[in-house]
């Protein structure tokens, strides 16, 4: 954090009729004192369309209903976006967020409110099934190829007389590397085979770049989301991966915290069947474990050895933390529909 001169955001803050006392500096994101309270200024890219599909975005979410969010403040003309040269900034409430729950209940509600963003949001769109066979043949080729390079690699390590450490860690971690990577290919199958009977897709509104640090509370400790900037049209999962594929980015886990968080959001917003696969398929492919080793083969020179060697082991982390989660999921899901079917049994023979 660091201090920035009022006068560099005294002309900026004009149009708000601001009298800014000093501005502490969060990179893109101001923490402005001003005589009529603390505001947060954030710089948006340079490009103007982005202020306008932010802008675009907060209002439709608005008007669909959906208040847990800080909204921006207008200008005194009524404008959400102020520019200065190339940048253009908007101007938003400071929130205190100091949450009194313990961290594993923010995260519950961060769940349950994004759940309800993508319940607002939810629309059905026509499906072109060459897109989806499209899809599914590319992705398939790529992750095949990655495949049968991971296994000629480790052929290769394998035949030498000595192996360097990150040769005999590799060769350690493959065989399981290779059953998520089987997994995954099954899941994309289970996918495509489940999507060809399908004739529409659902898309939500994705916040675009989930993580706890958008989401802070007020002073009566009411969470709200910030930093819609990234936000569009999607699948819901593609809010969940990106979530889930950072905080996994550990040491190992051995907690239920995570899985809890997954099924306060399916308590309020549950996916599909075709959704689910599409997750499991796109998490469990090791992803880091692959260009980890793509860096040691064709950059080997710009790190040490150790450096190498740490990453492939927390890359290997970050696919078992994976793995634990998405068998907790599938365990679940299997009790459910086993569950239905003894239901509908039940009520067949009644």
């Amino acid at each position: 954090m660091g201090y920035e001169s009022v006068i560099d955001y005294q002309e900026l803050l004009n149009p708000y009729r601001l009298k800014v006392d000093y501005v502490e500096d969060y990179g893109r994101l101001k923490k402005v004192y001003t005589q009529q309270g603390v505001f947060a200024l954030k710089r948006l890219d340079v490009s103007s369309r982005q202020g306008t599909h932010f802008i675009q975005t907060i209002g439709g979410l608005s008007q669909k209903g959906f208040m847990k969010m800080v909204q921006p403040y207008r200008t005194q003309d009524g404008q959400y976006i102020v520019y200065e040269g190339t940048h253009a900034y908007y101007l938003t409430p400071w929130l205190p967020n100091d949450p009194k729950e313990e961290r594993d209940i923010r995260y519950h509600k961060l769940f349950q409110e994004l759940a309800q963003l993508h319940s607002l949001t939810l629309h059905e769109v026509g499906l072109k099934q060459e897109d989806v066979k499209r899809h599914y043949e590319l992705l398939g080729k790529q992750w095949d190829d990655r495949k049968e390079d991971l296994e000629k690699y480790v052929t290769e390590c394998e035949q030498k007389l000595y192996m360097s450490p990150f040769e005999l860690y590799f060769c350690m971690f493959y065989n399981e590397c290779s059953q998520a990577l089987g997994f995954a290919r099954s899941k994309l199958d289970e996918w495509y085979e489940k999507m060809k009977e399908k004739e529409k897709a659902r898309l939500v509104t994705i916040h675009g770049k989930l993580s706890s640090k958008h989401f802070i509370y007020d002073e009566n400790g009411t969470g709200y989301f910030i930093n819609f900037e990234k936000a569009r049209e999607a699948s819901p999962i593609y809010d969940l991966m990106p979530f889930y594929f950072r905080v996994f980015k550990t040491y190992p886990i051995q907690s239920y915290e995570n899985y809890e968080w997954f099924t306060t959001y399916q308590q309020h917003f549950s996916l599909r069947e075709e959704e689910l696969l599409l997750f499991y398929c796109y998490m469990a492919f090791p992803e880091l474990i692959v260009r980890a080793v793509d860096q040691y083969r064709n950059e080997r020179g710009a790190q040490t050895e150790m450096k190498h060697v740490q990453t492939l082991v927390s890359s290997y982390w970050h696919m078992k933390n994976i793995e634990q989660l998405l068998t907790r999921i599938m365990q679940a899901e299997q009790q459910k529909k086993a569950a239905a079917e003894q239901a509908a049994q039940a009520q067949a023979n009644s």
